[in-house]
């Protein structure tokens, strides 16, 4: 694992991608392959990049389930790309983090490698376009203000599930 990680500290550093590679695959759980651009064509997407052993991810999951959950109703997909895994691992650990939007699987990082997610947790925020907007290690304000500007939701008004407005009953903090 050292080795991999100093190799990839010395590589030289070629730029992301701006956009979704077009033939760039990812698996179902159940080891069905799809083209990424494809299958999200026209929508706009949240990739979380995650894996069972990177406790950073594990403190950024529950934050990226309450975004799955406040956007849903707009249309928002949120998947969680697990890296490097089995299945079978991958999805013990996403039932034992509660994690409750679609996941999908990278299992030899070759989606990852196309990304430049060489560094997680990441998130990819993808616009309807299949170009990606936005590429953070976790959820903040200008990356929320975005998903709504991309969603077509005002932000004038900030909704119930929202970090502008204090968490309360029937309300959810997104950045806690």
């Amino acid at each position: 694992m050292l080795g991999v990680v100093l190799a990839s500290a010395c590589a030289p550093s070629i730029p992301p991608p701006v956009a979704l590679p077009a033939a760039a695959r990812l698996q179902d759980p159940d080891s069905t392959a799809f083209v990424v651009a494809e299958r999200y064509r026209g929508k706009v997407v949240v990739l979380d990049f995650w894996a069972s052993w990177c406790a950073e991810c594990t403190r950024t999951i529950p934050q990226i389930g309450r975004l799955a959950a406040a956007f849903a109703g707009q249309g928002l997909i949120v998947v969680g790309v697990n890296v490097g895994e089995s299945a079978s691992a991958a999805l013990a650990q996403a039932r034992a983090l509660g994690i409750e939007y679609p996941i999908a699987l990278d299992p030899e990082l070759v989606f990852s490698d196309q990304l430049g997610a060489g560094r997680i947790p990441l998130l990819l925020v993808i616009d309807r376009s299949g170009r990606i907007a936005r590429r953070v290690r976790a959820v903040d304000p200008e990356t929320l203000t975005l998903i709504r500007r991309l969603l077509g939701v005002g932000t004038s008004a900030p909704p119930a599930t929202s970090p502008e407005k204090p968490a309360g009953p029937g309300r959810v903090s997104l950045l806690r």
